[in-house]
């Protein structure tokens, strides 16, 4: 299934860049309110890379920020508890405490009847995806007015409706499949953080390492995006008293690595990398 999220997410994406086309500036307190937004959701460097770069002719960056941005917002709903931001910390915090007096299978068990039921009392079966969907859209548009088109949530949610709502169903069947149906063990989904050193033993270069090779001598590759969500396994070591787990790998994240700047020619070598304490101010 998480490669289906993974495919739903890039069809929307291609679709959507395919459509860009650039706009007269948007009204000022509407620009500075989706570029916080927009930096809030991926970071700073993407954020100023996506409003300072001419898209126009070439909008793979938009591509790659429009990935990034749906695979952070299904990770978001795939690892909730309830959906609900205030009781994360609780949950998580009981659910870890007992991993390490009780067998998994226990606490898995906590665990899958803590989110049924608190998804029942808070929702009432109600259906998610149309609001979820919504929420999706809303994003999407902040970060095409950051990149120079022309975008209110409800044109992008009357296009793309169907498409979203594909994503966010996959994305709740997940969250189900994973936090009601599954005790023995736990699956977690895998989102790489903007900034952090790459790591091929723990993700992938989505462009296979051509990418990596670019830019000045010497430099450390670090992530900029996550393109494709991940999928590890973690179990308790039976017998274990103290919680140690053991984690496999099931399926590593696809990431873009910073160095794409040098590769796309946006950044000169001679420059410092684009995730340097000055881009991020």
């Amino acid at each position: 299934m998480v490669r289906t999220l993974n495919l739903e997410i890039s069809e929307v994406a291609t679709q959507v860049t395919n459509s860009f086309h650039a706009a007269e500036p948007p009204e000022p307190d509407r620009a500075a309110l989706a570029f916080e937004r927009t930096r809030e959701a991926m970071g700073p460097v993407m954020a100023e890379l996506l409003e300072t770069i001419q898209h126009q002719d070439d909008p793979l960056l938009i591509d790659i920020a429009l990935k990034a941005d749906m695979v952070g917002f299904a990770g978001e709903i795939v690892s909730a508890w309830d959906f609900q931001y205030q009781s994360r910390s609780v949950f998580t915090g009981v659910y870890k405490q007992m991993l390490r007096s009780e067998p998994h299978l226990v606490a898995g068990q906590w665990r899958a009847h803590a989110q049924k039921y608190s998804k029942q009392r808070l929702y009432n079966g109600r259906d998610l995806a149309t609001g979820f969907s919504h929420q999706l859209a809303e994003r999407i548009a902040d970060l095409l007015t950051v990149a120079g088109a022309s975008a209110a949530a409800e044109d992008v949610h009357a296009t793309y409706a169907p498409h979203l709502e594909a994503i966010v169903r996959v994305a709740l069947d997940l969250q189900r499949i994973i936090g009601e149906e599954v005790i023995s063990c736990d699956y977690e989904v895998l989102v790489v953080r903007f900034d952090e050193i790459f790591d091929a033993e723990a993700m992938d270069d989505i462009y296979g390492g051509e990418v990596a090779m670019a830019g000045p001598p010497g430099m450390v590759p670090r992530v900029l995006s996550t393109a494709d969500l991940g999928l590890r396994r973690v179990e308790k070591v039976i017998g274990s008293t103290e919680g140690e787990v053991e984690t496999t790998m099931l399926l590593k994240p696809k990431v873009v690595l910073d160095t794409i700047v040098y590769e796309l020619g946006l950044v000169d070598e001679e420059d410092a990398s684009p995730t340097s304490a000055d881009a991020a101010t």
